[in-house]
């Protein structure tokens, strides 16, 4: 009887210490594609930190009977996972009520503390229930399905649309730059995306320009729901043609265990996602997916030229510039990498690294360190690509100055646009070139539906040696490039100016000068983004400059047709025609 009794009393302890740690106050409401469950925390003490918060959902009213039937649609939620983002990344931000909460509806308060918050994107309409379960550190769950309390008693009527961002600060009320970066709503204007460096510390993002939050779809990270955050601001840039507009996203993702953070390079991560269907880590672009939409989204939002949207970034944010930026022509019109890694050596992961096992992209199929090789990606695609325009001190210590000297080889060889500077500085100091990259070749000169003279070969061109290291004593971090090799500083390419560009369906021309030249030089020249000039491979192209000089050019298998060492004098413009 004694053991019956204890038995007895053994389950109404853990019933009534379930029920103290239920969640509460669940609501689910359903817009623009996504639906934002929240609820209140299990407990608002420090000790809240330990548990963990599952979100299953079900066609049906979900009841403890139909929750063992059920898989999570979303799991490990942290506790304030509600908290905004980039204060949400460590534990000590979380607790903090000071530190803001997200803000899920344009024009409303944002949640309050001690707040869970899942958002689920709908892949399919319909009318669903949802539920948020929490777990301990063993992996235990606590609290029961109440009706209205953890698990909600109404469907709510979900239908697939586009997701839509929170905008919760204007660039006119935002920070003393206010007046500075205000949006006018001006149509037609540039729009620039800026890759920030290593942040790893997180934070809320730029303290200037409409401000917006979002919550991402599955395929752009590990789980559906991820939170993220970005700012457009516009202003006068004179040295470039007036007002742009500029997108400044994060890429800092919060450790999927609550305490710390994980840069992507602005490339994704190594991992299982929750949704995935297989059972091993691959490498999966999800920032570059995230980065693609969000461009294309401000790009209508705000009403952007579509034709003149361009990339940039310094370190970290080079690396995303060259490795995603560059391989998209059908968005980019032209990228500046500041110091880029050109072949990417790291990947970002969640999950240990087999060793010695090839590391495959999501598709299963493609291996990663491949995929991110620039110069492969060059030496393999001869469409046009987005201008390029890079600087790197030959002293970097992350990216190698053999590595940039490989990329100047494949965009040569292609005919690409392209133009390189660097100096002798490391990964600090070698910053410094860009400013003769955007002197010769600002964004404004270029456009996707607008033509250019791209260069090669340059009879002025700097000499940038071979690359190759010593290894100092000390192992591989002591590397130095070789005395002799190559010129300090220099350029690829630099000095360049055209204008008054004639792209007909037979003709193509350009005047052309260089500002560098104190000689006669020469260079080649390919009609670049032709809109109408489109002689076929095989076919043999006139030309003939305003010095007299003259000849033909058989146009390769890519259908590009090349001049080569066409002669410039010094504070001299020339005008090169082909003609077929």
């Amino acid at each position: 009887m004694k053991i019956v009794l204890l038995i007895l009393a053994l389950c109404l302890t853990t019933n009534t210490a379930l029920a103290e740690l239920n969640v509460s106050g669940i609501q689910a409401v359903h817009r623009n594609g996504q639906t934002f469950v929240t609820w209140k925390d299990v407990t608002e003490e420090d000790t809240g930190i330990a548990y963990r918060y599952s979100l299953y959902c079900s066609e049906h009213q979900i009841t403890e009977a139909r929750l063992a039937g059920l898989k999570p649609v979303i799991s490990g939620l942290v506790n304030n996972s509600a908290k905004h983002y980039g204060y949400h990344m460590f534990v000590k931000r979380r607790l903090d009520p000071s530190l803001p909460m997200a803000t899920i509806e344009t024009g409303r308060k944002p949640l309050p503390p001690s707040s869970g918050l899942a958002v689920r994107t709908v892949k399919k309409d319909g009318n669903r229930y949802y539920a948020v379960v929490a777990f301990d550190e063993t992996g235990q769950r606590v609290g029961q399905i109440e009706l209205r309390q953890s698990a909600t008693s109404d469907p709510v009527a979900e239908r697939v649309a586009p997701i839509q961002p929170v905008k919760t600060g204007s660039s006119t009320e935002r920070g003393r730059y206010a007046k500075m970066v205000h949006v006018t709503g001006t149509k037609n204007l540039p729009l620039m995306v800026s890759l920030h460096a290593s942040s790893s510390r997180g934070g809320p993002g730029s303290d200037h320009g409409d401000y917006f939050q979002f919550w991402g779809r599955p395929e752009w990270g590990y789980r559906d729901g991820l939170p993220w955050q970005f700012t457009v601001d516009e202003r006068d840039f004179r040295d470039d043609g007036g007002r742009r507009l500029t997108l400044r996203a994060r890429e800092t993702l919060a450790r999927p265990d609550g305490n710390g953070t994980k840069e992507t390079f602005w490339f994704g991560y190594y991992c299982i996602p929750q949704w995935a269907q297989h059972k091993e880590p691959r490498a999966y672009n999800f920032t570059e997916r995230r980065m693609l939409w969000l461009t294309d989204w401000v790009k209508h939002r705000y009403q952007a030229d579509p034709e003149r949207v361009y990339a940039e970034g310094g370190s970290m944010g080079a690396w995303g510039t060259a490795t995603f930026a560059l391989r998209h022509p059908e968005l980019f019109a032209a990228v500046y990498p500041n110091r880029p890694r050109t072949i990417q050596q790291g990947l970002p992961t969640l999950v240990k690294i087999p060793p010695g096992s090839p590391v495959m992209m999501g598709d299963g199929k493609t291996e990663f360190y491949e995929r991110m090789n620039m110069v492969q990606f060059v030496s393999e695609h001869h469409e046009d690509l987005p201008f390029i325009g890079w600087c790197c001190g030959r002293h970097d210590g992350f990216a190698s100055f053999r590595e940039q000297i490989e990329l100047v080889k494949a965009l040569t060889a292609g005919r690409h646009g392209f133009a390189f500077a660097w100096n002798n500085g490391n990964h600090s100091t070698g910053a410094e070139p860009m400013s003769r990259i955007k002197r010769w070749y600002p964004p404004r000169s270029f456009a996707r539906n607008q033509s250019y003279p791209a260069f090669s070969n340059s009879s002025i061109d700097d000499d940038f040696g071979t690359g190759e290291m010593d290894v100092l004593e000390g192992g591989p971090a002591r590397r130095v490039l070789k005395d002799g090799n190559g010129a300090s500083e220099g350029g690829i390419n630099l000095g360049f100016v055209w204008k008054d560009v004639v792209d007909e369906k037979k003709t193509w021309s350009v005047t052309l000068r260089n500002d560098l030249a104190k000689d006669e030089m020469t260079m080649d020249v390919t009609p670049r983004r032709c809109q109408h000039f489109s002689p076929r491979p095989g076919e043999r192209v006139t030309w003939f400059t305003s010095d007299g000089h003259k000849g033909t050019v058989t146009v390769d298998k890519w259908g590009l047709a090349t001049v080569t060492r066409v002669r410039l004098s010094p504070d001299h413009e020339t005008v090169l025609t082909l003609k077929y």
